[in-house]
Protein backbone atom coordinates (compact mmCIF):
# COMPACT_ATOMS: atom_id res chain seq x y z
CA UNK A 1 0.00 0.00 0.00
CA UNK A 2 2.85 2.50 1.25
CA UNK A 3 4.82 1.55 -2.22
CA UNK A 4 1.72 2.34 -4.58
CA UNK A 5 0.99 5.78 -2.76
CA UNK A 6 4.50 6.49 -2.80
CA UNK A 7 4.58 5.60 -6.73
CA UNK A 8 1.66 7.47 -7.36
CA UNK A 9 2.88 10.82 -5.51
CA UNK A 10 6.33 10.40 -7.07
CA UNK A 11 4.64 10.25 -10.59
CA UNK A 12 2.60 13.07 -9.81
CA UNK A 13 5.49 15.25 -8.86
CA UNK A 14 7.25 14.48 -11.93
CA UNK A 15 4.42 15.49 -13.88
CA UNK A 16 4.26 18.69 -12.01
CA UNK A 17 8.48 19.52 -12.31
CA UNK A 18 7.70 18.64 -16.03
CA UNK A 19 4.48 21.47 -16.58
CA UNK A 20 6.66 24.07 -15.17
CA UNK A 21 9.72 23.43 -17.04
CA UNK A 22 8.30 23.21 -20.39
CA UNK A 23 9.89 25.78 -22.90
CA UNK A 24 8.44 26.50 -26.25
CA UNK A 25 9.41 28.99 -29.11
CA UNK A 26 6.81 30.42 -31.16
CA UNK A 27 7.25 31.77 -34.32
CA UNK A 28 4.16 33.51 -35.46
CA UNK A 29 3.91 35.03 -39.33
CA UNK A 30 1.24 37.29 -40.25
CA UNK A 31 2.52 38.47 -43.31
CA UNK A 32 5.71 38.11 -45.39
CA UNK A 33 6.97 41.35 -43.60
CA UNK A 34 5.49 40.96 -39.84
CA UNK A 35 6.29 38.16 -37.97
CA UNK A 36 7.77 37.67 -34.33
CA UNK A 37 9.18 35.23 -32.27
CA UNK A 38 8.72 34.50 -28.76
CA UNK A 39 10.04 32.04 -26.08
CA UNK A 40 7.63 31.20 -23.88
CA UNK A 41 8.39 29.35 -20.01
CA UNK A 42 5.56 28.12 -18.34
CA UNK A 43 6.92 28.92 -15.39
CA UNK A 44 5.95 32.62 -15.71
CA UNK A 45 2.51 31.55 -15.93
CA UNK A 46 -0.45 30.28 -13.72
CA UNK A 47 -1.74 27.58 -15.62
CA UNK A 48 -0.25 25.48 -18.61
CA UNK A 49 -0.68 26.56 -21.85
CA UNK A 50 -1.75 29.71 -20.76
CA UNK A 51 0.07 31.86 -23.29
CA UNK A 52 -1.52 29.91 -26.04
CA UNK A 53 -4.86 30.00 -24.54
CA UNK A 54 -4.83 33.52 -24.55
CA UNK A 55 -4.51 33.52 -28.36
CA UNK A 56 -7.52 31.38 -28.35
CA UNK A 57 -5.93 27.87 -29.57
CA UNK A 58 -8.24 25.33 -30.23
CA UNK A 59 -9.55 22.73 -27.80
CA UNK A 60 -7.61 20.47 -30.33
CA UNK A 61 -4.64 22.37 -30.88
CA UNK A 62 -4.29 23.02 -27.02
CA UNK A 63 -3.99 18.73 -26.92
CA UNK A 64 -1.57 18.56 -29.67
CA UNK A 65 0.68 20.82 -28.03
CA UNK A 66 0.20 19.05 -24.71
CA UNK A 67 1.18 16.14 -26.07
CA UNK A 68 4.76 17.74 -27.54
CA UNK A 69 7.63 15.96 -26.47
CA UNK A 70 10.79 18.12 -26.84
CA UNK A 71 11.89 18.83 -30.72
CA UNK A 72 9.07 18.67 -31.99
CA UNK A 73 7.35 21.31 -33.73
CA UNK A 74 3.57 21.77 -34.79
CA UNK A 75 1.96 24.62 -37.39
CA UNK A 76 -0.70 26.13 -36.69
CA UNK A 77 -3.41 28.40 -38.40
CA UNK A 78 -5.44 31.30 -36.34
CA UNK A 79 -7.21 33.94 -38.44
CA UNK A 80 -4.85 35.42 -40.37
CA UNK A 81 -1.45 33.88 -39.14
CA UNK A 82 0.86 30.81 -39.35
CA UNK A 83 1.87 29.50 -35.39
CA UNK A 84 5.07 27.44 -35.54
CA UNK A 85 5.41 25.83 -32.00
CA UNK A 86 8.96 23.93 -31.31
CA UNK A 87 8.95 22.60 -27.83
CA UNK A 88 12.63 23.19 -26.60
CA UNK A 89 12.38 21.76 -23.25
Amino acid sequence: MFNQIFSSTKKWLSELSEFQSRVWVVHVKESRFKDESFVICEDNFKEHLEWMKRRDYTKEMLESVEQMKPSQVRVFKLSKAEHQLMRVK
